[in-house]
């Protein structure tokens, strides 16, 4: 076991073999479900799709990790220092009760903002949790998850804005109009930003465009990529494949199933540097 925790949430598209492996703590989101659309214990969280009828109804807001659990995962006997990563604060609360945890710890802690979300912050995650494993201090830990949060690229599709416009906060310049019949919005995150790439008809289009986005930023190479997906295998295995494959494919928690809505693909990575 490394000497410094790597702490994260279940937002995060972060395969359970991947955290086992590195000794990622993965603190759940938790949500308030009608027993019928629970998933079953025995099914690992990423691999569950939402179904249809769930995805209709108003279901209960999902619960971030308190300060009491950051604070406990931080505090966890079996390391000498933690650090805390957690989605971008533009789009979800955990940083506050991440970096709150950090100053009421007694040993070194830090949080840090990933700049990202979901898959983009699983490979934040893993820069820093590869460091960590391997026996890094805390200085070189952080400097590893800084570095990938300036580096990090998400480009993702959605086939419907309806959850995003229950659920939010999303800039109106990147939910604009409703969508046309068949027609899919495709989104890039970067550095906390969100921008818009249009629209595209139909899910062979989304992906070139997804893979367009892929190359035009990994001409130096790739450190590490990952495709992932909201009940959409067949879509990810179809970008894998155009991407010439990736380092994981994982699916959507189920906090981020019902934020996002089924159907979403995407793709984020860690470009290298032409000097690297």
């Amino acid at each position: 076991m490394g000497n410094v925790a790597v702490v994260t949430d279940s937002s995060t598209c972060l395969p359970a073999a991947l955290a086992e492996q590195f000794g990622i703590n993965v603190l759940p989101i938790s949500l308030h479900l009608p027993e019928e659309h629970v998933p079953p214990e025995s099914e690992d969280d990423s691999e569950w799709s939402l179904s249809e009828a769930a995805e209709q109804e108003e279901l209960s807001g999902a619960n971030r990790p308190f300060v009491t659990e950051y604070l406990a995962a931080v505090e966890d006997a079996g390391y000498d220092a933690a650090v805390v990563v957690t989605p971008a604060i533009e789009f979800a609360a955990m940083y506050r009760n991440a970096s709150l945890a950090a100053e009421l710890a007694t040993r070194p802690a830090v949080a840090i903002d990933a700049r990202t979300a979901a898959a983009g912050q699983a490979l934040v995650v893993l820069a820093g949790a590869e460091v960590a494993a391997s026996g890094g201090d805390l200085a070189a830990v952080v400097a590893a998850i800084e570095d990938a949060t300036r580096r990090v690229e998400l480009v993702a599709s959605l086939a419907t804005l309806d959850s995003l416009r229950r659920s939010g906060p999303v800039p109106e310049s990147v939910l604009g109009a409703t969508a046309l019949a068949g027609s899919r919005s495709v989104f890039r995150m970067r550095d906390g930003i969100v921008e818009p790439l249009g629209e595209t008809e139909g899910a062979e289009q989304t992906l070139e465009t997804i893979r367009s986005a892929f190359e035009a930023s990994t001409k130096s190479g790739v450190e590490r990529s990952t495709v992932f997906h909201a009940g959409a295998p067949e879509l990810a295995e179809r970008l894998e494949s155009l991407l010439g494959g990736v380092d994981f494919v994982c699916g959507f928690s189920v906090a981020m199933q019902i934020h996002t809505g089924r159907g979403v693909v995407g793709a984020a990575w860690l470009p290298k540097v032409a000097d690297r």
